[in-house]
């Protein structure tokens, strides 16, 4: 029961996060977290597409290092086959900081 309304929580302030950085581009639909199996699953509508873009992130980890906070992403996958070679070369095993407003959240579920 706790672990779904922290996924919940996680899954909403990442789906704000994200909308953030890539409002100029389009916007995150559905956002849900797994911690239990540490994935992730996006839906996502880019400007100008008819479909929506489906990713999957199977590996996540949430990591502290000298105070800053991070994400690191593995196993993505997406529905179209050009950005799954586009996150393979930019995205997997890669790091991102988490805002520092986003961190008390996370620290609180996690």
């Amino acid at each position: 029961m706790f672990e779904k309304a922290k996924d919940l929580a996680l899954s909403k302030g990442m789906q704000i996060a994200i909308n953030s950085k890539i409002s100029d581009y389009g916007k995150v639909q559905n956002l849900k977290v797994d911690s239990k199996n540490d994935s992730i699953e996006l839906e996502v509508m880019l400007d100008g597409e008819v479909e929506p873009l489906f990713v999957t992130v199977g590996n996540y980890q949430l990591t502290n290092t000298g105070g800053q906070h991070q994400l690191k992403i593995n196993d993505v996958i997406t529905s179209r086959a050009w950005i799954n070679t586009l996150a393979s070369s930019y995205l997997e095993g890669k790091s991102f900081d988490i805002p520092e407003k986003y961190v008390s959240i996370i620290q609180s579920i996690a």
